[in-house]
This record gives structure tokens, C-alpha cells and sequence, in this order.
């Protein structure tokens, strides 16, 4: 798409379309039919689409065309892939529909630190009528190891970094957008960005860096604070070495965070095993006489000992400095502490601090104790914000074109910090006028890391395939439904699958309202629920 002025439609598709405007010298975004289906010009070939001149930053070269079909179904529905190879590393493969398209383009997230490419991700796309895009993000590698980030010991390496950080994703906007010209004739009428964890970072990333890329972003349970949020995460495993000598059995871990849930589960007028806002829960298991006693093993999982309980309340009072000083928030109560806590400790920080901080492949976090821990958090800061941050409030320039961005965050998500999310929407609230114009946080009770959890965790084309694809329920229709119609979103239907079976509906609502149960009716139908003020 030609920034925000969408040109060059092929005749049936700008029939379909309302005309834009352009208020302050910014053309706005024209709305868009739902009935658009474009069928390709060119051929899925080298000598077709294939031989399509790409213009970008770098040398950039067209790897191979191919032909495939999204399953073996007569339903099914056939792609041409290209991949596309921008230099120094960055791969890039996209996915067009090799029969009607609808006339959007969808860019799709990567996870962690990326440095594969994938075909499921292209695959979905085609089943929903999107030419969709994907990067490896500039680097080859498992998705757990940050080393590209050094080039040598002592020495960053500032490309990779940077391609990661932000590179990769806006060559992928421009490359997807020119091999959509080229194939249909047609530009896009609109472009989305579709991530959540790295994914999510990287669509705010967009809206922050390259507000022009991509019209409307869903960004679930964001990384965006990069820096900070990963020096947490070795937080827990420096408590427990502090208070209790060590990780915690699963059973103690367990143990604590149903007292947690049971404490505070009520509190939202709703007793259903979740914590509604975990921010207003203040189980403290070193007072909870019950669980917590002198003596208790550490093989005994039905009790904690007054250093396991400490180091729990210290895990969910987040990471603090030596005077008592807040850091960073901590993962919340009745958030799984598994991945986190537990035997071995999460390997992202560990990661981060050999190969994006101190440059030092043989750093060892045991090192860190209680006193000399802000040191190492202010050293994140230092040498990875600058690139990773991603939390620039500021997005004004990207509402103005009429952009739009939806974020959610499971409450319970137990590798990136919810308040985080919350902290940078807040601010984004403060900084760019009539916010909720173009924005909108839906906070989900319950919800682990992308999915999962004790409550209500699917709102789109869910894993359960039960999910209708609506505005209703679908978080990502809605956004086009904003996007597209100037439907401002309001609750969205979350449900929650169990062996396939849907067993409850939930109202997630735009923060900073919350659901609030009505008085009647079954407290597993979203009808007995309304948005309101907390």
C-alpha cells in the first residue's frame, strides 16, 4: 500500500470501497468491503513473480517460487509462495492466494527470539483469503538463543540487532506489498500486523517506528519492554537462592498460588478460580500460619518454610533493590510459576545478559545476589533498551494516518509481566490526545502467556476451532471491523474450551473497565456480565 493513500485498486475492489479524506495534509484510510475477491495477474513462477524488480534499503534477491495448497481437501485453497532474501540474512517468505484474494495483506509475529521460518503461519493466512508475510527476522538459529546478538566476545552485533529489533519487519511490510502489486495488480486496501509475545513487540514496534507499514495491529501480551522485563526474569531464581537455598518443588510453587487464587478469587464478585485483577490481591504466604511453618522440609509439598515463603512474596512483589525500591513488577498471583521458579531457571535472561549485555558467552547468573542485582537490572537497561525497548508512547503519528491497534494481556501470564502492558497503555493514554479513538487494552483474568490459564482464553480462531469468526469473538474481526466500518470495538466474547467442550463465556472489556457480574443467571454465560468501571 502506498502509505496512507490506497491507489492502483483493481476496478471490482475500488467499486467496493468508500473515498477517503484528508484532514491536516493526512489522507485517511478509505472504508472497505467485505466482498472483495481479486484474482491474481501474474504467474506463480520465477519468470512471473519471480522476476519482480523488489526495491528496498539493500540488495535483495528472490530465492524461489512455489506452489502449494493450505491441505487436501477439495475445500482447500492453493498459494504461490516467494521467498525473498534481503541482505545481510533477513529471509522473508509471502503468501498469496492463488485464487480470489480479499484484498488485505496480514503480517504475521514471530515468538522469542525468532531465526527460523515456518509455513504454518502463511498457511493460515491463505485460509482466511489474506496474502500473508513472515521473517525469520535477519538471523538462523533456535528460537531460545539470543548469541546473534554478539559478534564476538566483547563486541555487539549492532546488525542483527538491528534487524531483529526492527528491520525485518518493515523490509516484510514493503516486500509483502510489492509482490501483492505485482501478483494482483492491486494494492491492498488495508495492511494488519497479527502477533502476540515477540509478535506483539514487533507490531507496536511498527506503530511507533514505521507508522506508515501497517494500518491496524493486534498486539497480544506485548514484549515490549524487552530490557527490563527479561531482567526480571532471573529475579525469582535470585530470590530463592537468597531466602530458601534454591528452586521450590512444583508442589510448594502450587501449593502458594491456590492459597493465592483461594484468598482472592471472590474479590471480583465472582467465585470461579480466577483472580479478576490480581493487582488487588494481597495474599501474603509468610503470614498465612495454615501453610507456612519452621521445620517444614523442602521435599514436603504441603507446607512452605519461612524462606520459601518469603522468597515466593518477594517473586510476586517483583524485583526491588536493596532499599525496597520497585524495579520491575513481577509475574502476579495465580500466575503458573513453572517456567520461571523452577529447575533449570528460564534461559531468556541468561541469554540476554551473555550475548546482548556483557557480551561474555560464559557469564554466569549465579553471580547475581539481592545486593548487587540493581546493578545488573540498570545494565539491561543500558545496553538493550536502546534497541528493544519498544515503549515509546508516543504514537500520535499513526493515529493521524487512522491507524488502529488492539493489545491484550493474559492477567496470569507467567513469562512477561502484565503491568507492564498495563504501565505503557497508561501512558500512551497520557500522551496521545482522544486515545481511545484508534486504541484500545482488553486485560484478561486468568489467562496465561498468549493462552492457557484458569479462565476464559480463546477470542478469535482459537486451537478448540469453536470459536465463530464474528466481531463479537473474534478480536482480530473486530479490529478490521474498526479498521474497515469505524466500528469502535467494545466487550469482546472470550470462551473457554475443555476437551473441546465450550464451558464458559466471559466478557473481556476495554481497560480500564472490568466485567462485572449482574446479579443472575449462570456465571459462565458472558449475557450476566457488564462492562463497567471498576
Amino acid at each position: 500500500m502506498a502509505r496512507a493513500v490506497i491507489i492502483g485498486l483493481a476496478s471490482a475492489a475500488l467499486g467496493a470501497c468508500g473515498g477517503g479524506s484528508v484532514v491536516d495534509g493526512i489522507a485517511s484510510l478509505p472504508a472497505a468491503s467485505d466482498n472483495i475477491a481479486i484474482n491474481p495477474t501474474g504467474a506463480c513462477t520465477m519468470q512471473g513473480i519471480g522476476a519482480t524488480l523488489l526495491t528496498v534499503d539493500a540488495p535483495v534477491s528472490i530465492l524461489g517460487v512455489s506452489t502449494g495448497t493450505t491441505g487436501s481437501a477439495a475445500s482447500d485453497k492453493p498459494y504461490c509462495l516467494v521467498k525473498v532474501k534481503v541482505d545481510p540474512q533477513v529471509n522473508i517468505w509471502v503468501s498469496l492466494p492463488a485464487g480470489a484474494w480479499n484484498g488485505r495483506f496480514r503480517a504475521e509475529g514471530n515468538g522469542v527470539y525468532a531465526g527460523s521460518l515456518q509455513l504454518a503461519p502463511a498457511v493460515d493466512s491463505i485460509r482466511q483469503g489474506f496474502a500473508g508475510a513472515t521473517t525469520d527476522t535477519g538471523h538462523a538459529g533456535f528460537f531460545l538463543s539470543g548469541a546473534f546478538g554478539m559478534e564476538s566476545p566483547g563486541k555487539a552485533n549492532t546488525q542483527l540487532q538491528t534487524d531483529f529489533a526492527h528491520r525485518s519487519e518493515h523490509l516484510m511490510a514493503v516486500i509483502g506489498k510489492q509482490l501483492v502489486k505485482a501478483f494482483y495488480s492491486a494494492d491492498p486496501v488495508r495492511s494488519y500486523w497479527y502477533g502476540c509475545s515477540t509478535g506483539g513487540r514487533q507490531g507496536l514496534m511498527m506503530a511507533q517506528r514505521y507508522p506508515a507499514d501497517y494500518d491496524a495491529i493486534l498486539a497480544g501480551a506485548p514484549a515490549i519492554q524487552w530490557d527490563r522485563f527479561q531482567a526480571y526474569q532471573i529475579w525469582p531464581q535470585v530470590v530463592m537462592q537468597a531466602d530458601a537455598g534454591g528452586p521450590l518443588s512444583a508442589a510448594k510453587r502450587e501449593l502458594a498460588t491456590s492459597r493465592a487464587v483461594a484468598a482472592c478469587d471472590a474479590a471480583d464478585g465472582v467465585t470461579d478460580g480466577v483472580i479478576g485483577d490480581p493487582r488487588l490481591c494481597t495474599y501474603d504466604p509468610t503470614q498465612d500460619v495454615q501453610i507456612t511453618r519452621a521445620g517444614c522440609a523442602s521435599t514436603d509439598g504441603t507446607c512452605l518454610a519461612p524462606g520459601e515463603a518469603s522468597a515466593l512474596q518477594k517473586i510476586w512483589g517483583g524485583a526491588r533493590n536493596t532499599a525496597g525500591q520497585l524495579l520491575w513488577p513481577g509475574v502476579e498471583r495465580g500466575a503458573d510459576l513453572a517456567a520461571l521458579a523452577g529447575t533449570p531457571p528460564f534461559p531468556i535472561p541468561i541469554e540476554q545478559a551473555r550475548y546482548w549485555v556483557y557480551f561474555d558467552p560464559n557469564w554466569d547468573w549465579t553471580t547475581l545476589n539481592l545486593t548487587n542485582y540493581e546493578t545488573f537490572f540498570n545494565k539491561n537497561a543500558e545496553m538493550v533498551g536502546p534497541i528493544m525497548a519498544t515503549d515509546n508512547p508516543d504514537i500520535s503519528a499513526f493515529k493521524k494516518r487512522g491507524g488502529k491497534v488492539i493489545i491484550y494481556h493474559g492477567w496470569a501470564d507467567n513469562l512477561i509481566m502484565p503491568q507492564g502492558t498495563v504501565r505503557y497503555y497508561d501512558r500512551v493514554k497520557q500522551t496521545v490526545s482522544a486515545s481511545d479513538d484508534f486504541s484500545r487494552l482488553y486485560m484478561v483474568p486468568g489467562m496465561g502467556h498468549c493462552g492457557g490459564g484458569a479462565g476464559v482464553n480463546e477470542f478469535g480462531q482459537g486451537s478448540s476451532g469453536a470459536v465463530p469468526a464474528e466481531p463479537k469473538r473474534d478480536i482480530f474481526r473486530a479490529l478490521m471491523a474498526w479498521s474497515e466500518k469505524g466500528q469502535a470495538p467494545a466487550d469482546i466474547t472470550a470462551s473457554r474450551f475443555v476437551n473441546g467442550a465450550l464451558t464458559r463465556t466471559r466478557p473481556l472489556c476495554p481497560y480500564p473497565q472490568v466485567a462485572k457480574y449482574k446479579g443472575a443467571g449462570s456465571t459462565d454465560d458472558a449475557a450476566n456480565f457488564v462492562c463497567a468501571a471498576p
